[in-house]
């Protein structure tokens, strides 16, 4: 990990990053995660694509739990069902019925998250690694000249790090 590494050197860039305006459905954004693993197979796997608005600001992400929330809202409470079915039996016959592609049909700007941190691509990786560890978050926007311009994961810093340490 050398010193003069910055988080541009390691980030994915925003056009090789899963993307998509607000009101694309969950439906929509869940064929673009499945190209997207399709197309970079190998070279990393997207768990989240950011979301945009007319304007192209980024106004959250829709990360791989963010849509089966938005698929299944059960998930988001413990019913007297699943108590009495830890198996999830029931759920799982909701989960996989018609009513889950009736739910792909929301809007991905409802159930997407925010933002909780961004970084600059100047910025040293010191500083990525500080913010995601602070934040609890996996992946982070990569700002620049105000923009976005890609995406940095902890997966790929954590690489760097390992380096270091086992003296690769």
């Amino acid at each position: 990990m050398a010193n003069d590494k910055q988080v541009k050197d390691l980030m994915i860039p925003l056009e090789d990053y899963p993307h998509i305006p607000y009101w694309f459905t969950l439906r929509q954004a869940m064929a673009i995660v499945r190209e997207a693993a399709i197309k970079f197979e190998g070279a990393f796997e997207p768990r989240a694509v950011l979301v945009f608005d007319e304007k192209y600001q980024l106004m959250g992400i829709l990360t791989l739990r963010d849509m089966i929330k938005g698929l299944e809202p059960k998930f988001l409470q413990e019913t007297s069902l699943v108590k009495m079915d830890p198996n999830l039996a029931v759920l799982m016959g909701d989960l996989l019925g018609p009513n889950m592609r009736a739910a792909s049909q929301r809007p991905v700007s409802e159930v997407m998250s925010p933002i909780q941190a961004t970084v600059e691509g100047s910025a040293p990786i010191a500083k990525a690694l500080y913010q995601m560890i602070k934040e609890n978050v996996g992946l982070m926007p990569v700002i620049q000249a105000g923009k976005v311009a890609g995406m940095i994961r902890l997966s790929d810093l954590f690489n760097e790090v390992s380096q270091v340490v086992l003296g690769d």
